[in-house]
C-alpha cells in the first residue's frame, strides 16, 4: 500500500470563496425575503395565485374538485416567512463581513 503524504493546504488557504458564497446567499435571501415581507411587485399575491392554480390542477388530475376550495395559507404566512428569510440573509451578510475583517 502506498501512502501519499502532502502538507495540508487548509491552514494556509484564504477562505475567499466561502466568504463570497456566504455574501451571495445573504444578498439572495435578503432580496427574496424582502420581496415577500414587503410584498414588492405583488410577490405574495403572485405566490398565492400560483399555489391556487397548482391546487386546482392537482384537483382536476385526482378528481377531487374540492381540493382547491381549502384555505390553508394566507398572505400573512408568506409575509412572516419572508421576514424570517430576510433576517437570516442579513445574518449571513453580517457573518461574511465579520469573517472577512477578522
Amino acid at each position: 500500500m502506498f501512502m501519499i503524504a502532502a502538507p495540508s493546504a487548509a491552514a494556509s488557504s484564504d477562505p475567499v470563496g466561502v466568504l463570497i458564497l456566504l455574501a451571495a446567499l445573504g444578498v439572495a435571501a435578503v432580496w427574496f425575503g424582502g420581496r415577500w415581507a414587503f410584498n414588492l411587485g405583488g410577490a405574495v399575491e403572485t405566490t398565492l395565485a400560483r399555489r391556487r392554480a397548482a391546487l386546482e390542477l392537482r384537483g382536476l388530475r385526482t378528481g377531487d374538485l374540492g381540493l382547491a376550495d381549502t384555505e390553508g395559507l394566507g398572505p400573512s404566512f408568506f409575509r412572516l416567512i419572508g421576514g424570517v428569510i430576510a433576517v437570516a440573509g442579513l445574518v449571513l451578510l453580517a457573518l461574511s463581513l465579520i469573517l472577512a475583517t477578522g
